[in-house]
């Protein structure tokens, strides 16, 4: 099967999405299917965001798209969130090829936190219901990375036969290494963007209160190399506070490694972080909030506690750099829930299974017969 991957930012980058799209590209590729990944480009920054600067990098992205379709013959385009949910939209009409949409958060989430203004983001809230009120139902199937993001989708009109709930799972690359055992030294790691819906200022309150208790405790913010304006906004807001820029996965790898406990503050609930199954294939122990500890179980494989709650937030993160033996009986724990390898193949499966049911109803069964076969 020849399959488009659309994503509506720079690749290879240091980011959630992009990091999924990666993994099914390399999971798909490795069963047989042509992948062919559409993309902004290497290199090519652009802050997140409503930007006018991406309005012409979405426009290159669609025509980029339509060229791929037609060159390579593409079955399904699969497209990754709202903006190559757009492209894909208009490339999969003029080429009559089925469109996969797969949603990785709800968009009247994400979109007011690019704004300060509270009246600006209500505005916002209420343009992100309309897209996702009408982006994700015309597409020919959708795929959600949450339950709570299916339901949004269900609500806003999307057919329950044309939606499937799938998390996303530990890809057998990210659980290669072995998690190495590093020697207490009071470091705490979040790694991931620095984009609104993160709630890095809450972490930067949270971690004041975590210095009051201990002293030497310290948090490293580990990101990507573009957020360079990000980086400069939250540099010295609080003292034991770095930001580091982070090139390779490697770096990522080897920052993670020293530390004692990794967070993940955000608190919006339609998307799935990423970064827990990067900080679970490292065996750290893990405190998130509420709404994004998807796949932790409070006192199990990590601390939960309740959104906006610093104070609690604070002394799940202080209590584990207290205790080692807490720290590694909960780190043990997260690594051996994502140390199977059978839910991504169960993932690879179910989108397989999609494509084929996208391709059944819009082709005669000769084209079916002949797209089903690896390329």
């Amino acid at each position: 099967m020849r399959v488009a991957l659309v994503v509506a930012g720079p690749y290879p980058a240091l980011r959630g999405s992009q990091v999924l799209v990666s993994h099914l590209a390399e999971g798909l590729g490795q069963r047989g299917h042509a992948v062919h990944l559409v993309t902004y480009g290497a290199g090519s920054a652009v802050p997140s965001g409503p930007r006018a600067a991406r309005v012409a990098r979405d426009i290159a992205l669609t025509w980029r798209l339509w060229r791929t379709v037609r060159q390579h013959a593409i079955d399904v385009i699969h497209a990754h969130n709202y903006e190559a949910a757009l492209a894909g939209l208009m490339v999969a009409r003029l080429t009559r090829r089925p469109l996969v949409y797969h949603g990785h958060n709800a968009f009247h989430d994400e979109l007011p936190t690019y704004f300060s203004s509270r009246p600006v983001r209500r505005l916002a809230r209420r343009l992100g219901r309309l897209l996702d009120a009408h982006v994700p139902r015309r597409a020919d199937f959708c795929i959600a990375v949450s339950d709570d993001l299916g339901e949004t989708l269900r609500r806003a009109g999307v057919r329950p036969e044309g939606l499937a709930c799938i998390a996303p799972a530990g890809a057998p690359r990210e659980l290669e290494a072995e998690p190495v055992p590093a020697a207490s030294s009071g470091l705490v790691c979040y790694a991931g963007n620095l984009d609104g819906y993160q709630n890095l200022d809450f972490l930067l309150r949270s971690f004041a209160r975590v210095r009051a208790r201990v002293a030497g405790a310290r948090l490293v913010v580990l990101t990507h190399a573009d957020a360079k304006a990000e980086a400069a906004r939250l540099r010295g807001r609080a003292p034991g506070v770095d930001v580091v820029a982070a090139m390779t996965y490697d770096e990522v790898r080897a920052r993670l490694e020293m530390a004692d406990v990794a967070v993940c503050p955000r608190t919006e609930r339609s998307g799935f972080p990423m970064k827990l199954l990067n900080y679970m294939a490292a065996g750290k122990a893990i405190v998130a909030c509420a709404g994004s500890a998807k796949g932790l179980h409070d006192g199990v494989t990590g601390r939960v506690v309740p959104d906006h709650d610093e104070r609690a937030f604070a002394c799940a993160i202080a209590d584990l750099l207290e205790n080692a033996p807490e720290r590694a009986r909960l780190g043990a724990a997260a690594r051996r829930a994502v140390e199977d390898r059978s839910p991504w193949n169960t993932v690879l499966d179910r989108i397989e299974t999609i494509y084929g049911s996208v391709l059944a109803a819009q082709a005669p069964p000769t084209r079916v017969l002949q797209a089903a076969r690896p390329t």
